[in-house]
């Protein structure tokens, strides 16, 4: 059943994004808009929200784990296509990428920076970039997203249940948008611990997806850094395991200089192209481990 509901969402919500409908920050945002602000050390605050959080994984585990029949089965997967449809996708985001290639092609890098600034994370907004810092800062926040909006909570709901996707969109959203920094900076590395396991996972996905023989001769696929940015992983993992340069600005204008006008499109084309074979990758280990029994 998980195997259906995670394809229904997927279906669906790739047809949303398509239409830029549904943005989970907006209403996330608005949820949280009227949360008390931090006072003090903002740590009487957080013992709480760390408290009701795991009530919250708690009950729905219990509830879901619990009920069984027809009923109580259908309970559980609406609950989870009602999640992954409403706190999952990307939408707002084809449009800017392809006014940026158009932008890239025509050679007007000040442009492409407007089109694709609203996208990249608050640190990188302000940058003084040059055109192969700012590519990679746009594949680096398209595949961090993809992941987080994805992979990540797919790969809890598989494991868990819905109980898996309370845990890590929750999770998510408090890390994003609480207004105190200190439960943001907490449900941060909560975050970053959770993400662990799926983030290798979708390393070596991009292996199976890709070029196998240069994602395993990079070192940094093998033992990534415990404290390095899940972004900056999961860019280095993509740049290995493709090919003709897709990730290496300064490679590809060494070695093919009349084709760099169009290197900002192809290169998003190729990333997209590898994150979509990767999912594909996941759907069908999961239908494996479903004919198997061993996904509910």
């Amino acid at each position: 059943m998980r195997l259906l509901i995670i394809l229904i969402a997927w279906v669906v919500r790739r047809r949303m994004d398509a239409r830029g409908w549904v943005e989970p920050a907006r209403w996330q945002r608005r949820l949280l808009e009227h949360a008390p602000p931090e006072k003090g050390d903002g740590k009487g605050a957080l013992r709480w929200l760390i408290a009701g959080y795991i009530a919250l994984v708690v009950l729905v585990g219990l509830v879901s784990w619990g009920t069984s029949g027809i009923a109580g089965g259908l309970w559980a997967s609406l609950l989870a296509l009602v999640l992954l449809v409403l706190a999952t996708g990307m939408p707002g985001w084809r449009a800017p990428l392809a006014a940026y290639g158009a932008s890239w092609r025509a050679g007007d890098m000040q442009a492409a920076w407007h089109h694709v600034a609203p996208l990249l994370p608050a640190e990188k907004r302000g940058a003084a970039l040059a055109p192969e810092q700012l590519h990679l800062a746009v594949c680096g926040t398209l595949i961090h997203t993809t992941f987080e909006r994805y992979f990540l909570p797919l790969f809890w709901y598989a494991l868990l249940g819905p109980a898996g996707l309370v845990l890590i969109l929750v999770a998510l959203m408090l890390r994003d948008h609480y207004p105190s920094t200190v439960v943001r900076e907490r449900f941060g590395y909560w975050v970053h611990l959770l993400a662990t396991p799926p983030r290798w996972l979708l390393s070596f996905s991009f292996a199976i997806a890709g070029d196998f023989s240069g994602w395993a001769n990079e070192p940094a696929n093998r033992r990534p850094g415990r404290r390095d940015p899940c972004s900056d992983i999961l860019l280095t993992a993509a740049g290995s395991a493709l090919s003709s340069y897709a990730l290496d600005p300064a490679g590809f204008q060494t070695h093919d200089p009349d084709g760099w006008p169009d290197y900002g499109h192809r290169s998003l084309l190729a990333v997209r192209n590898l994150l979509n074979r990767s999912m594909l990758v996941w759907l069908a280990v999961l239908a494996i481990l479903a004919l198997m029994g061993l996904l509910p």
